[in-house]
């Protein structure tokens, strides 16, 4: 009997690759543990029923979760409500730089914390480290690393490796192993 896989939504609201990165490197992984992925611009999505689980991820700015992921969870929260969900965030200042405290989270500013609070969220991830790192154009309009040099300037970004740790957690969840 083949099981069927389990689909992901992957959506990320952001001005700059940064967070479009995390997205990808989550979606990454969850492939790897053999779920079916997608990602895409938050504010792209029309409708959130065709997917088993729903990570959504939001760059912070001014301490305020970008406007496409409020959106986002305000306009989806009752069909997020009826399945597992999680957040993520990506900092752009010191303050949210994660990895000043040895790997722990830093807790969700409050516009992700209401989001979190209407949806249901399972869990929140927040990403420090400055966009400005990542030269502008790694990606094409597929989400694909433009090429090799960018996935490994991507892999090799301290915070990513917090993240696919996180994603497997993810999947193990999704998939109830």
């Amino acid at each position: 009997m083949v099981m069927a896989k389990y689909r992901v939504l992957i959506a990320y609201g952001t001005k700059t690759e940064f967070t479009q990165a995390i997205a990808e490197e989550v979606a990454a992984v969850l492939r790897e543990d053999g779920l079916d992925v997608e990602v895409r611009p938050a504010a792209e999505i029309v409708s959130v029923g065709p997917y088993d689980a729903v990570v959504l991820g939001g760059e912070l700015r001014a301490n305020r979760w970008h406007r496409d992921a409020r959106r986002f969870a305000r306009r989806h929260s009752a069909q997020l409500r009826s399945r597992p969900v999680w957040f993520f965030s990506s900092g752009t200042s010191d303050a949210s730089d994660a990895s000043k405290d040895g790997g722990a989270d830093v807790p969700p500013v409050p516009s992700a914390r209401r989001a979190m609070n209407q949806t249901g969220a399972r869990g929140h991830l927040t990403v420090g480290g400055r966009p400005g790192r990542l030269p502008r154009g790694l990606f094409d309009r597929g989400g694909a690393a433009r090429s090799s040099a960018a996935r490994d300037l991507l892999a090799d970004h301290p915070e990513m490796f917090r993240v696919r740790d996180w994603a497997h957690h993810i999947a193990n969840e999704v998939t109830g192993s």
